[in-house]
């Protein structure tokens, strides 16, 4: 009767599948043997060149001769990439902390999108010497031909309305994400039933944010070129791209049956350890690359200040005499 209930109760493991059970620390790394443990071990290492690099980063933006308003946007917007990869390795050494580590990502980066929103206009504003005209008709909004698109110029007041829709991306977000953490913390399942309708609100506020930070973007790179501004927003726009798309994409791939079921691991952290992985080695490439676009060479910043200065002294040797010449006449 044992034996018979034994083999009973090990079919039954084989054919099952219960696509809500989250597995502990433990049998992650158990089910996964030796692949769990070089997720790990690989995932570390990704995780600490992805801290040094912007620690480093941090430390030329520090000691560069610039605003302490400039200094503070650039520090908060380059925290994203090593918040972003510890919270991918904390999700794939815990499997149930991935919807926690998914929000604290989340709220990093579209508080660093804000930061980036106020640098953008403190870096392009500084550059030009006239008021430049909004250009209105970018993405994601260029795809509606229909819609009208004023004329409108860079005053305050319409920078007023654009800061909102950058402003509302935190704010939104982190109400979003506070209400599924609350709805998982009282039933985990109900995150999955009912988070559904809350993604129409968070793909809208999406949108808004990105095409406030674009039509900035583009206005102000058209005439401060020299800024690198488009740069300095691919680098913190890849982050949403890989943390948004890339997961949409991925968490759907357990429904067309390309992962396997392995009690106690689901598709679904196959997908999540997948997703993870590859967040962490995305981040540490993406901080790389951010390290090298606010990065300043100090002897280079120097020569080109003594290079400045020599230019000016030019220029009023060769006016003085001439103002001289005149007053003798």
């Amino acid at each position: 009767m044992d034996n018979t209930m034994k083999n009973f109760v090990d079919v039954h493991a084989d054919v099952s599948c219960d696509t809500n059970y989250v597995p502990s620390a433990i049998e992650l790394v158990e089910s996964l043997d030796a692949l769990g443990t070089g997720l790990l071990s690989v995932g570390s290492i990704f995780s600490v060149l992805t801290i040094y690099f912007a620690v480093d980063a941090c430390h030329n933006i520090v000691h560069q001769k610039d605003s302490k308003f400039y200094k503070r946007n650039t520090i908060v917007i380059l925290s994203v990439y090593p918040v972003a990869s510890v919270c991918s390795l904390m999700a794939i050494a815990i499997p149930r902390s991935q919807l926690l580590s998914e929000a604290i990502t989340q709220i990093f980066l579209t508080i660093s999108f804000y930061r980036l929103y106020l640098l953008l206009l403190d870096v392009g504003r500084r550059k030009i010497s006239e008021t430049p005209a909004l250009m209105l008709r970018v993405g994601p909004c260029c795809c509606w031909p229909c819609l009208p698109f004023p004329n409108l110029q860079m005053t305050d007041a319409n920078l007023f309305w654009l800061r909102i829709l950058a402003l509302q991306f935190p704010i939104v977000q982190g109400l979003l994400y506070f209400i599924l953490l609350f709805m998982t913390a009282e039933e985990p399942i109900l995150a999955t039933q009912y988070g559904v309708y809350l993604q129409p609100v968070m793909v809208i506020s999406i949108l808004l944010g990105i095409y406030s930070l674009t039509v900035a973007t583009k206005t102000l790179h058209a005439v401060a070129p020299e800024a690198n501004l488009h740069l300095k927003t691919l680098v913190s726009q890849l982050v949403l791209l890989f943390s948004k798309l890339q997961a949409g994409i991925i968490k759907g791939l357990p429904a067309t049956g390309v992962f396997p079921c392995n009690p106690p691991l689901t598709p679904v952290i196959y997908a999540n350890v997948t997703y993870n992985s590859l967040m962490l080695f995305e981040m540490l490439l993406l901080c790389y690359a951010a390290r090298h676009v606010y990065y300043v060479d100090p002897e280079k910043k120097q020569e080109q200040r003594e290079e400045a200065i020599d230019r000016v002294s030019r220029t009023t040797v060769q006016v003085d005499p001439t103002n001289s010449n005149d007053g003798n006449k």
